[in-house]
């Protein structure tokens, strides 16, 4: 008897995406706004939008079915994917001190981390992620109010997944402070360099 073939996921496909992240992790998802190449984002910025088509429209409905978040995105090519901070906590990060804990922390245990072009966010368990770092450039999304984009939206990537490739099995989160540890040593880093 052969071993089950594995069913490796793209989040940068719509489908794949919205099966792992609302399948799979139960995470509630809304859509975005669009980039547009050569238009920007759809939002009132436009052009000068910061993160284009990686963050929540106003008074989005928030979809706890996968197959209602991906009608609603396929409908919306080059939409955001947007995943409410309920069932874990997100510490953003700029990307430097993001990378250099997860050099660290890589070698303890799989800590989601998603990469866009300035900013890492580690993903840890809910309402953990104020025990992470008292002071310093980080910024804790927790709760329902709190949100982050999630691949396929434009710009934002996955550096580590909060799956196993192998199994598409979700990966434990840690708790912020033992995330803190690395995050504050990569802080102390970063200052000595800036000397």
């Amino acid at each position: 008897m052969g071993a089950a073939a594995v069913e490796l996921i793209d989040p940068r496909r719509p489908d794949d995406a919205v099966r792992i992240y609302s399948g799979t992790f139960g995470w509630p998802l809304s859509v975005g706004h669009r980039h547009r190449p050569r238009q920007g984002c759809t939002c009132q910025q436009a052009r000068e939008c910061p993160v284009p088509g990686a963050h929540p429209v106003p008074n989005a409905p928030v979809f706890h079915a996968g197959e209602d978040v991906a009608r609603v995105l396929g409908q919306s090519p080059g939409a955001g994917l947007i995943a409410w901070t309920v069932t874990f906590d997100a510490l953003v990060v700029p990307r430097t001190i993001g990378m250099a804990a997860m050099i660290t922390l890589d070698r303890i245990a799989p800590v989601p981390c998603l990469l866009s072009e300035e900013k890492a966010v580690l993903l840890v368990l809910p309402a953990t992620g104020r025990y992470a770092v008292a002071t310093g450039p980080c910024e804790v999304r927790s709760g329902q109010d709190q949100w982050i984009a999630l691949p396929p939206s434009h710009g934002v990537r996955w550096d580590t997944t909060p799956w196993i490739e192998q199994t598409s099995e979700p990966v434990g989160l840690l708790h912020g402070m033992d995330v803190g540890r690395h995050l504050r040593a990569a802080m102390r880093l970063d200052a000595g360099r800036a000397r």
